[in-house]
């Protein structure tokens, strides 16, 4: 039986039970107030058949008022999870996240208490995460464009020297390409959240695209002298090929930015059953527990010192695009150590490794 059929089941048994308690207590109590009134000649026992009606009047009179006193003072026993409950989802309906219930009895109001009180944790988790999000993106535009006012002012003084002039507009133009940047990566995350369904899919070499995506960040591993450990596989698989190369674009230039120069990153590709893995390993500073808690939130950087490469947009982004694709992302980090990300994605039966 579903635990919704069990509950509504406990609340039939439950009001069936108490009624039947309280008749049983009504007709106990009537018939033992009816005797003590008739022994102690507060009421007259019918004398004959003719005058019955009165007498049963009289008691019916008395199980009413009776049977009005216990069910307002025994009636009230049972709803009391339900006020419990129904007070408990005003609070939460006024936007008190932290609202909590406790109900023991029976057995399956404990359960009725954890479902709620998981589900205030988890609106609590996201009205933080909404207010981050808020806060961060209004930080995060508003920082550049601080920035091009100011010196957007100081060049229209015009008593700057020519040195000065190509300074700023320099400045000016890395902070309008920051905003482009951070609008791109805004409206390719708000794209793919309000996707429920891949679109676009299509046969391609998953091996052949990782090595595309190394070659279009050839700019930024060749700076700092990294080298790349490929153990690719020739494996086709069925999905958006723009959405993910956006993954291992993300991912390979999070592993070229974290990484040492003149150090290592590997690049390889299981497949298990119906499944492929794709690792990407860096050798960087690695993460703590905490840091890998909240990665893939949006807008949050672990590593302050990185700060200005990134926007904590692009974890986000690989994440939901991973799950539009019904895979997963898990990230194996300890500090000083170095990072993997794994991607796992389905692959089709008719899909196979050359």
């Amino acid at each position: 039986m579903k635990k919704s059929d069990r509950f509504s089941a406990t609340i039939v048994l439950l009001s069936t039970g108490i009624i039947f308690i309280l008749l049983t207590l009504t007709m106990f109590i009537s018939n033992a107030v009816t005797i003590f009134l008739l022994k102690h000649g507060f009421m007259d026992r019918p004398p004959h058949p003719g005058s019955l009606l009165p007498f049963l009047l009289r008691t019916s009179i008395i199980s009413i008022l009776i049977g009005t006193i216990l069910t307002l003072c025994i009636g009230h026993i049972p709803m009391r999870p339900l006020y419990t409950l129904m007070q408990a989802f005003h609070s939460v309906s006024k936007g008190d996240f932290q609202t909590k219930i406790y109900l023991e009895h029976p057995k399956d109001f404990r359960e009725l208490s954890r479902c709620f009180n998981q589900m205030t944790e988890e609106l609590a988790g996201i009205e933080m995460l909404r207010s981050d999000f808020i806060n961060n993106f209004s930080h995060e535009f508003k920082t550049p464009i601080v920035s091009i006012l100011g010196f957007a002012r100081l060049l229209k003084k015009g008593n700057l020297t020519v040195a000065e002039q190509a300074e700023y507009l320099d400045i000016i133009i890395g902070e309008a390409k920051r905003l482009t940047v951070l609008s791109t990566d805004i409206l390719n995350l708000s794209k793919v959240e309000s996707m429920s369904l891949l679109t676009d899919s299509s046969d391609f070499n998953v091996g052949e695209q990782i090595r595309e995506c190394v070659v279009l960040l050839e700019n930024k591993w060749t700076e700092k002298d990294i080298s790349f450990d490929f153990h690719l596989l020739e494996q086709k698989m069925n999905g958006n090929e723009q959405l993910l190369k956006q993954v291992w674009t993300n991912l390979i230039d999070n592993a070229i930015k974290f990484s040492p120069a003149k150090s290592e990153i590997t690049l390889s590709m299981t497949r298990q059953n119906n499944a492929l893995t794709v690792t990407i390993k860096d050798y960087g500073p690695g993460m703590d527990d905490k840091i890998q808690h909240y990665i893939f939130d949006k807008f949050y950087q672990g590593d302050s010192s990185h700060s200005s490469e990134g926007y904590g947009l692009g974890l986000a982004l690989v994440k939901k695009i991973v799950e539009l694709h019904h895979g997963i992302i898990t990230v194996k980090s300890q500090p000083l150590q170095g990072s993997s990300f794994m991607v796992t994605l389905p692959l089709s039966s008719g899909t196979e490794a050359k």
